[in-house]
């Protein structure tokens, strides 16, 4: 099936529509040649946690970006009909990555952080089979270096709304786009992205860089 990105400039602002394979491949072909991109994509990005306070990271399958690195728990494109790309759109499109991508049928998404704590600490939600997540930060314009096999590397601009979230459940690679998980408390995975960088996606730098704070 045909799948349709919306490409927006570093304002967020919608610039076109296009398929995605030729969509990535015009952003890819200009960053190669200028050093960056001249678009970015629409993306959700989520990191979960357990109750506990770990993080759960999740290694990439064998995909043309990034393959076999360990990443955030959840990313992906956003696609929707609607190119003003609204709250809705990526609230949305977290709530169906989440459930394609590890397998988590009940996504319950915060209005905001007070929301967020309240739905958490009530005790009325059972934390391994649903998963409450809340949004921290939209970055229409967020650069990752996106690495590809025998190719090379090109830095990738998202309009990206990140999300963080606490699920104590399994996962379950449902689509293949995922091979394993691991649990990691905040330090270990600091120290572990300084010592080994080139286990990781670029994506899982930049969340711990800019969010550590809020990663609890």
């Amino acid at each position: 099936m045909t799948e349709w990105l919306h490409a927006t400039d570093r304002q967020g602002r919608f610039v076109k529509t296009e398929e995605r394979t030729a969509l990535l491949a015009e952003i890819r072909a200009h960053s190669r040649r200028h050093g960056d991109a001249n678009l970015a994509v629409p993306v959700v990005h989520i990191i979960l946690l357990t109750t506990s306070g770990l993080i759960r990271l999740v290694q990439r399958g064998d995909k043309p970006e990034n393959p076999f690195m360990w990443d955030k728990s959840v990313g992906g494109h956003v696609v929707t009909d609607n190119p003003a790309l609204t709250r809705q759109d990526f609230d949305d499109n977290a709530r169906k990555e989440i459930q394609e991508e590890i397998g988590v049928e009940e996504v319950l998404i915060a209005n905001d952080g007070l929301d967020y704590h309240r739905l958490v600490q009530s005790g009325a939600h059972d934390l391994h089979t649903r998963a409450i997540i809340r949004m921290i930060d939209h970055d229409p314009w967020q650069g990752s270096l996106s690495r590809v096999r025998g190719g090379e590397p090109w830095l990738k601009r998202h309009n990206v709304v990140v999300y963080v979230g606490v699920f104590d459940g399994p996962f379950r690679f449902v689509d293949g786009e995922a091979l394993d998980h691991r649990l990691i408390s905040r330090a270990e995975l600091m120290d572990d992205l300084l010592a080994n960088p080139w286990n990781y996606a670029d994506g899982a730098r930049i969340f711990m860089q800019k969010y550590y704070h809020l990663l609890r």
